[in-house]
């Protein structure tokens, strides 16, 4: 009698499974019902979406229906569908905005206008009062004014006046014995892309024509989540090491005693740096003031380290090279049309995409065998981002193609709030021993916290719809997802085991095990610093792009160390900058003299603090390990 009501309780046990999980189907065909098609098999199938999109999530509120049973009340269902129809998930809303998915611009549906609650205004423009005074029992009142005064995101510390569009990335070369990151694993694979373009500092109001680093950041929302590259309008860095990256962006801002534009401060900087000047040519040719976004280069700047399945790794660096050219104003141009029109660059990216015009990057790589990666043997450091690798001896390779052809539908939902980090990498995308970039990867997530909140993958923008999984965090200021559908909130039990052992980093040697503030840096200290930046000058650029250098830098300098650092670049581009100067405050003599002494090899005192420079043997190395690192 016993076994038997043990296999009763059982049966009913397992009956109750069944029902469980017929409702939790219910509810997820709930969820998709305004996005997806659904397969027998339970899988979101997108009608017009390419082999790497994935079922979008969709917003608690259609939980919510699904929790009252309101998918099979009419009643609720059509009462509740204007507010879900205006409020759905990020993953739908970046689903359509991005164009991965059909479906134009939400459109107002409701009967009235009201507030977030959803309680009807009664009218728009009187309060309530009393004698005509105000009341603070008037919640529409005070509702309005209280958001108005919270409505504004801090504003970026860095790269904050910027314009923004999405596309697609298309691969055109399958390079997967290179990496196995799934998104360049078949040619003609579309990925959707958020890319952002900005100047680097003076604010977000500030007139996007003048001159300044551009940054140029791409969101990829792949299936293994959504991959950011993080670069420049350069190839190169003003600093190395990521304790000066502050000073930096202090020594380009505005001077804290005044609030002016200092640029004593930049040549100051430069004049102390020698990495520095590498990126400083650039900035003060005519790249410092491109015409707008769309015909501009764009650099991944770092190294970085494609793994493939096997394990077997490479390092590349990536170029974006934009399909029509460059084109660059002038200084007297680009002052007049930061008079004329200061949003000229978001004005110029908006209207050419509203127009359907073409709007393209080719992208390339540069690989390269770890086994080549010793400065001792290549003349420079490929780890130190305030240097190239040569195009003759590290041919670019084609990738792929980036097209931009969607505007954002909302500017503060998502271009202000998009947030980009260089440690945003995908299996098959990993770091390599620039420590730049490995501080960049906690620094750039930590800035995003605070500015937008650690749910940030929650707006739209950032969400990595594509992905077949759920975000891992819970709780926090505004969470609203779904804790990963129930899952433990501790990830090692005895209920689930979702971990890919195959995503794990492929291991790369350091060159020792000191805990020091020596550089490692092969160039620290060196003469070669100015290697890259005289070739530069000398070998490639025309003589009016050197003429327009001298003229640009000559408007702004006033001290006579930073020419003493062009000196040593080139001694013609230290005296086309001098005879430009309107009054000048010392003899060039004194230039040839500060620069050829500072060339010498026993001007210590000239070339930062010889107690840390890099000793015999301290470079950077990314070798594979001689030995296995994990268990067969």
């Amino acid at each position: 009698m016993q076994q038997i009501d043990r296999d009763e309780n059982i049966e009913a046990s397992k009956r109750r499974r069944g029902a469980i999980k017929q409702r939790q189907f219910s509810t997820f065909l709930f969820f998709s019902r305004h996005s997806v098609l659904i397969s027998k098999s339970g899988h979101a199938k997108h009608p017009t979406m390419n082999s790497n999109q994935l079922d979008p999530r969709q917003h608690p509120l259609e939980a919510i229906g699904a929790a009252i049973g309101a998918e099979e009340q009419t009643e609720l269902q059509t009462r509740s569908s204007n507010f879900q129809g205006a409020d759905e998930g990020p993953a739908s809303v970046i689903a359509k905005v991005s164009g991965a998915q059909s479906g134009g611009k939400r459109e107002d549906g409701s009967s009235d206008l009201p507030n977030n609650k959803g309680t009807p205004r009664p009218n728009p423009t009187y309060s309530k009062t009393v004698g005509g005074l105000p009341l603070v029992s008037d919640t529409f009142l005070l509702q309005k004014q209280q958001h108005f005064n919270r409505s504004k995101t801090l504003e970026r510390v860095v790269h904050s006046c910027g314009a923004g569009a999405f596309g697609y990335f298309e691969c055109t070369r399958d390079v997967t014995e290179l990496t196995k990151a799934n998104f360049l694993s078949s040619v003609g694979e579309k990925t959707p892309v958020f890319v952002r373009f900005s100047t680097a500092t003076l604010g977000r109001e500030f007139p996007d024509a003048s001159r300044n680093p551009r940054g140029f950041a791409i969101k990829f929302y792949t299936k293994e989540g959504n991959y950011d590259i993080v670069g420049l309008n350069f190839p190169v860095f003003f600093c190395r090491d990521p304790i000066q990256g502050p000073d930096v962006i202090r020594s380009q801002s505005r001077n804290p005693s005044n609030f002016l534009l200092d640029h004593d401060a930049l040549f100051d900087f430069l004049a102390n740096n020698p990495e520095a000047n590498h990126a400083g040519i650039m900035l003060f040719s005519d790249h410092g003031t491109p015409q707008g976004w769309r015909f501009s280069h764009g650099y991944g700047c770092h190294t970085f380290k494609w793994v493939n399945a096997d394990g077997e790794f490479m390092y590349v660096k990536y170029h974006f090279i934009a399909k029509h050219g460059q084109k660059q104003f002038t200084d007297s141009e680009a002052m007049q049309m930061c008079g004329e029109d200061p949003d000229y660059s978001k004005r110029d990216l908006w209207e050419a995409i509203e127009k359907g015009e073409d709007i393209e990057w080719m992208v390339h790589v540069q690989i390269m065998d770890p086994r080549q990666a010793d400065p001792d043997t290549l003349g420079f450091d490929p780890f130190d981002v305030t240097k190239i690798w040569p195009r003759s001896e590290f041919r670019m390779k084609e990738l792929g193609r980036l097209v931009l052809n969607k505007n954002p539908e909302n500017f503060h939902r998502d271009v202000e709030q998009a947030v980009f980090s260089p440690g945003s990498m995908v299996p098959g995308i990993e770091d390599s021993p620039d420590p730049l970039l490995q501080f960049r990867m906690f620094l750039y997530r930590d800035a995003q916290y605070h500015r937008v909140g650690t749910n940030l993958h929650q707006i739209p923008v950032n969400c990595p719809f594509m992905a077949k999984s759920y975000a891992s965090p819970f709780d926090g200021p505004m969470h609203v997802d779904t804790d990963r559908a129930g899952s433990k909130q501790y990830p090692l039990n005895s209920f689930a085991h979702k971990f890919r052992p195959d995503t794990d980093e492929a291991p790369y040697e350091v060159n020792d095990n000191f805990v020091s503030r020596v550089s490692h840096y092969w160039h620290e200290g060196k003469k070669n610093d100015y290697d890259q930046v005289r070739d530069l000058w000398t070998r490639v650029m025309s003589d009016q792009e050197k003429k327009n250098t001298c003229y640009n830098t000559a408007k702004g300098l006033g001290r006579i160390k930073y020419l003493a650092q062009v000196y040593i670049i080139s001694v013609d581009y230290a005296q086309g900058i001098y005879n430009l100067l309107d009054e000048p405050r010392f003899e060039f003599s004194k230039v040839k003299k500060l620069g050829e002494t500072k060339f010498a090899e026993a001007a210590d005192d000239w070339y930062k603090e010889p107690k840390f420079r890099d000793k015999p043997g301290s470079k950077l190395v990314g070798y594979p390990p001689e030995i296995a690192v994990y268990q067969p």
